[in-house]
C-alpha cells in the first residue's frame, strides 16, 4: 500500500508518459512508421501496466479490495492481448485489421471483468450513514435504476449511431458477426459508464477514489472506441493520434486505481459528494436532452432521410423508458407524501404521549387544561381535576424490579381510561402522577371514586380534587394544578387510599 504523497508522485509519472506517448505524433516530433509503432506501443504499454499493477496490489489486499482488482487486472490483460493482436496486424503483417478479428475478442473482454470489478466495489459499503437517495432499496427503486439505465444507454446508442455507428455500418456493408462486434463496442462501453455513475451516487461506497479513477479510465477508452468508429464512418484517411489518446490514458487510469491507496471509513456525509448525487439525478435526461437537440437539428437544417430500423427502435424504447419512469415516480411520490404524513401524525402522537401508557403527556396535558379554564372563563364552563399519586410506589420498583413497576403503571393506566369519557382527558404527568381533567356535566368527586373503586386494593393512591365552577378571573392552570397537588398531598397525611377534594 502506497502513502498518498508517493501516490500522487507516481499519478503525475505515470499520466505525463502517456500524455508524451499521444502528443509526440501529435506535434510531428516522429512521423510515418515510427508513429504508428510508437502509438501502438504506448497503447500495449499502458495495457500491461494497468495489469501488472491490478495483480501486484491485489496480492497485498484482502476481501473487496482485492476481488476488484483481480477482476480487473484479468479485464485489462485481455485487453492487451487484443491491443498486442492489433499491433501484429499493423506492424508484422502489415494489413488492415478484418473486422470481426480476435484482437476483438481481446478489447470487449474487459467489459464482463469491469462489470464484476464495479459491482465488487459497489457492494462494498459502509453501513453506519444514512444515505436518503439509495438506502431504501425497494423493488420501485431498482425498478427506476434500470429504466435510468436503459434511458441512458438508449440515447447515447441513438446518439452513437447517427453521428458514427450507422456511418461506419453503411459504408462497409458489414456481415451480421461484423455487425454485432460493431455494436458491442458503444453498447459496453454505455451501459459501463452508467454503473459507474449510478454507484458514484451512492455516499456509502467506500472505495470512492478507486471507483472514480476506474470510471474516468473507463470514459477515456469509451470515447476513443467512439472517435474511431466517427473516423471510420467518415472514411478519414487515417486515425489521428489524438483520437488513440484514450487507448493510452484510460489503461493507465486503471492502473492508478488500482494504485491508489485505499480511504478509511469515516462517518457523516461529506459536501463534495454532491456533484455525484446531481449526476445521478440529471444521468437520465442529460442524453435524452442530447438525442432530442440533435433530431431538432437534423430537421431545421433540412435532413429529412427517413429514420432506419435501428433509431426507430431506439427511440421507441426510450420514450416508452421514459413514460415508466415518470409513472413509477409518481407513484412512488405520492406513497412517500402517505409516508410523510403518517410520520408527521407518529412524531406528533410521540411529542404529546408518554410512550410507556400512551397517556398524554404534561406539556399537552396543560394545553387541555388552559383551553378548558378559556372556555370557563368565557361560558363559565365547569371542569374538574383530579391528581392521583400511586402510594409507595418506589418500593414496588426496589422489591420487584422497575419491570414490575412498568407493567403496574400500564395498569393504572388503563383503569383511569375506563373511568372517564372520550372527551375527558387522562395525563401521565411524571413518575407514578396522573392528571384527570373532567370538563361540563358530571361530578370530578364521583370520578375520583370510580378510580380508587378501579384500582381497588391491589394498587393504593391518594387523589387530590379540584372543582372548578364559579369564575374567578384569579384562577390559572398553574393555580389549579397547584391546588390540585396540594389536596393529593394532604389525602397522603391522611393515610393514603383516599381523596380530598378542594372547591
Amino acid at each position: 500500500m502506497i502513502g498518498t504523497r508517493r501516490f500522487a508522485v507516481t499519478a503525475t509519472a505515470v499520466l505525463v508518459l502517456a500524455a508524451a506517448a499521444w502528443v509526440a505524433p501529435g506535434l510531428d516530433l516522429v512521423e510515418g512508421r515510427a508513429s504508428v509503432v510508437l502509438d501502438n506501443l504506448a497503447q500495449l504499454a499502458a495495457g500491461l501496466l494497468a495489469t501488472g499493477c491490478c495483480w501486484w496490489t491485489a496480492r497485498r489486499r484482502g476481501g473487496p479490495d482485492r476481488r476488484w482488482r483481480v477482476a480487473m487486472g484479468c479485464g485489462t490483460f485481455g485487453w492487451t492481448v487484443g491491443m498486442a493482436l492489433w499491433t501484429w496486424y499493423q506492424l508484422a503483417e502489415e494489413r488492415a485489421v478484418p473486422s470481426p478479428s480476435p484482437a476483438d475478442a481481446g478489447y470487449l473482454s474487459i467489459v464482463p471483468f469491469a462489470f464484476v470489478a464495479l459491482l465488487v466495489i459497489g457492494g462494498h459499503r459502509r453501513s453506519d450513514t444514512p444515505d436518503a437517495l439509495l438506502d431504501h432499496r425497494s423493488g420501485s427503486t431498482r425498478l427506476v435504476l434500470l429504466l435510468d439505465g436503459v434511458i441512458v444507454v438508449g440515447s447515447l446508442f441513438a446518439l452513437t449511431w447517427t453521428t458514427a455507428l450507422g456511418g461506419l455500418v453503411a459504408v462497409g456493408n458489414p456481415s451480421t458477426a461484423a455487425f454485432l462486434v460493431a455494436v458491442a463496442y458503444p453498447v459496453t462501453d454505455l451501459v459501463l459508464l452508467v454503473v459507474v455513475v449510478v454507484l458514484g451516487a451512492d455516499r456509502k461506497v467506500v472505495l470512492r477514489p478507486q471507483l472514480r479513477l476506474l470510471g474516468l479510465g473507463l470514459a477515456a477508452l469509451a470515447a476513443s472506441d467512439l472517435a474511431f468508429a466517427y473516423l471510420v464512418s467518415i472514411q478519414a484517411p487515417e486515425v489521428p493520434p489524438a483520437a488513440n489518446a484514450g487507448f493510452v490514458l484510460g489503461p493507465a487510469l486503471i492502473a492508478l486505481a488500482a494504485l491508489a491507496p485505499t480511504p478509511t471509513p469515516v462517518g457523516g456525509p461529506g459536501r463534495s459528494r454532491r456533484p455525484w448525487q446531481w449526476a445521478y439525478l440529471l444521468m437520465p435526461y442529460v442524453p435524452l436532452l442530447v438525442c432530442t437537440v440533435l433530431v431538432l437539428r437534423r430537421t431545421a437544417i433540412g435532413e429529412v432521410e427517413p429514420l432506419d430500423g435501428v433509431e426507430i427502435g431506439c427511440g421507441f424504447t426510450v420514450f416508452v423508458a421514459v413514460v415508466l419512469r415518470q409513472l413509477v415516480t409518481i407513484v412512488d411520490n405520492a406513497r412517500l407524501v402517505l409516508m410523510l404524513r403518517e410520520s408527521e401524525r407518529t412524531l406528533a402522537h410521540q411529542a404529546h404521549h408518554d410512550p410507556l401508557t400512551g397517556l398524554a403527556n404534561r406539556a399537552l396535558f396543560e394545553g387541555r387544561l388552559d383551553e378548558a379554564l378559556a372556555r370557563h372563563h368565557r361560558d363559565g364552563t365547569p371542569f374538574g381535576l383530579l391528581f392521583v399519586d400511586l402510594d409507595d410506589f418506589k418500593a414496588v420498583n426496589d422489591v420487584s424490579g422497575h419491570a414490575h413497576g412498568d407493567a403496574l403503571l400500564e395498569r393504572v393506566a388503563r383503569r383511569l381510561r375506563g373511568c372517564v369519557r372520550d372527551t375527558d382527558v387522562v395525563a401521565r404527568l411524571g413518575g407514578d402522577e396522573f392528571g384527570v381533567l373532567v370538563e361540563g356535566v358530571g361530578e370530578p368527586r364521583e370520578v375520583a371514586f370510580r378510580v380508587l373503586d378501579s384500582l381497588g386494593e391491589e394498587i393504593s393512591a391518594s387523589v387530590g380534587v379540584v372543582v372548578c365552577a364559579d369564575r374567578d378571573p384569579e384562577t390559572t392552570a398553574a393555580s389549579v394544578l397547584k391546588r390540585a397537588d396540594k389536596a393529593m398531598y394532604e389525602a397522603k397525611r391522611e393515610g393514603g387510599r383516599g381523596l380530598v377534594v378542594h372547591r
